[in-house]
């Protein structure tokens, strides 16, 4: 909401309600420096420094951020009616000619695809399938020569091959991978977080992009159309369910809402579950007692043969990895709204028609959920501490909004860092000080980030 509507509204009710407190900054500017550079570290300093609701402004735009259990039981109880995705999804949305998709809506709507969607991404669907999970994975690390890797793009591609397999049934090239980010990502920073001019989506990077999904969404549904009911029997893919899911319902989706699932597996996993193995790169290159550590484990279990799901996820060490990378470096640290009706919380007024951040990792930094919030420590999810167990532990949101594919996360993740433990020897390529965390929407590490691959000598 702008600042001058802001304003009015502030002056319509004066002496009569409390506003939460705006963080100092600049002004004109607002807060838009610290927010472009790391918006993670510097939500997380206001939120120590303002308490669970505050607002700051980024040039002309305004935020309420609340966060805390109490964010987190409002936003997902009570006050669950008081928000939707209007403001942050509508217009990219309506730009891809997918309005009513699963992300920006509410009801049902929301519901009727979530449902249909959960079976096929859940921990359960794929407990019995660690070997189609490891398949693609495997592969790509065998074909991988000794020499410079380069994190993101190479993680990236582990994830596209394993995700299009499984979930869409062919895997798409890597290059092609790429621009469904860049198409994806574009609309996102113009429309969503409102940081690059309109203007990027008319350069001919951007159309390229754009075409090559378009083109990739088109092919995943003809791929479904012709699939026989025998082979939807024995390995339902994803388009096997939404297509008539989404086609029972004409006046709600069209065209628009079949492309866009085509794509959603690589644009809505592949920098998310990627910037996490990336981040585990990164702290075992620093630590390499941790590094010994987790690797010995891996060779352990891995040693005898591909583990099943159940030894994969009694792995404490690899888990433990997996969870505390996710507590301190989560790759969706909140969730953008807007607020749908005039409501109260912590006896602060938040107006209709405001965008708020709940931030729901807020508490990932507590030192009451959280003994020694900042150390990196892998046996906080082991009997008896268990602290994964607390409602604030929350990497991958809470709600009606949470992520769909937590669970199949939570075997890929150990899963795929295993295989690459076991097969590879991992060494810094380039000045680990000077690699940075950065926003590309979701966080990521930046492009320098290289490493040295090297086959181990037990293979």
């Amino acid at each position: 909401m702008s600042t001058v509507i802001e304003e009015k509204q502030q002056q319509s009710k004066p002496g009569k309600v409390k506003r939460p407190p705006v963080v100092s900054a600049p002004p004109l500017v607002g807060s838009l420096v610290p927010m472009l550079n790391n918006p993670l570290e510097y939500v997380n300093k206001c939120y120590k420094n303002y308490g669970e609701i505050f607002r700051f402004k980024v040039a002309h735009r305004s935020y309420v951020v609340m966060g805390g259990i109490d964010a987190l039981r409002f936003f997902g109880g009570e006050g669950k009616d008081c928000f939707n995705g209007v403001n942050f999804w509508g217009k990219a949305q309506d730009y891809m000619k997918c309005p009513h998709m699963l992300v920006g809506v509410d009801g049902e709507m929301h519901k009727h695809q979530r449902d249909a969607l959960k079976p096929l991404i859940s921990k359960e669907a794929y407990l019995n399938r660690i070997e189609d999970l490891a398949g693609p994975v495997q592969e790509i690390i065998d074909n991988t020569k000794d020499g410079v890797f380069d994190v993101g793009p190479g993680i990236r591609h582990i994830f596209s091959n394993q995700i299009g397999y499984n979930l869409q049934g062919y895997k798409p090239d890597y290059n092609e991978v790429v621009e469904f980010i860049y198409y994806f990502g574009g609309v996102m920073n113009v429309y969503g977080l409102r940081k690059w001019p309109e203007l990027m989506l008319r350069t001919p990077r951007f159309l390229k992009a754009k075409a090559l999904a378009k083109k990739h969404a088109r092919k995943v549904i003809e791929i479904s159309e012709q699939r026989t009911p025998e082979e939807v029997a024995n390995k339902p893919l994803m388009m096997d369910v939404m297509l008539p899911k989404l086609r029972e319902k004409p006046e709600w989706f069209g065209k628009g809402e079949e492309e866009m699932y085509g794509l959603l597996p690589f644009v809505a996993a592949l920098d998310t579950i990627g910037a996490s193995t990336g981040f585990m790169i990164q702290r075992l290159l620093e630590n390499p007692d941790l590094y010994q550590r987790i690797q010995k484990e891996v060779d352990e279990v891995f040693s005898k043969g591909l583990p099943d799901s159940e030894t994969l996820l009694a792995m404490e060490d690899l888990n433990g990895l997996c969870k505390e990378t996710l507590r301190l470096q989560p790759t969706g640290f909140g969730m953008t709204r807007t607020a749908t009706k005039d409501f109260v919380f912590k006896g602060y007024q938040v107006y209709k028609g405001e965008d708020v951040l709940i931030f729901t990792t807020a508490d990932h930094r507590n030192k009451n959920y959280f003994p020694d919030p900042m150390k990196f420590d892998i046996e906080r999810y082991r009997e008896p501490r268990n602290e994964h167990r607390t409602p604030v532990y929350a990497p991958f949101a809470k709600g009606a909004h949470s992520c769909l594919g937590a669970g199949m996360t939570e075997l890929m993740m150990p899963l795929n860092m295993g295989l690459i433990l076991y097969n590879w020897d991992l060494s810094p390529a380039c000045d680990m000080k000077k690699v940075k965390m950065t926003f590309n929407p979701a966080p990521v590490l930046s492009n320098n980030f290289k490493i040295k691959v090297q086959k181990r000598k037990h293979l």
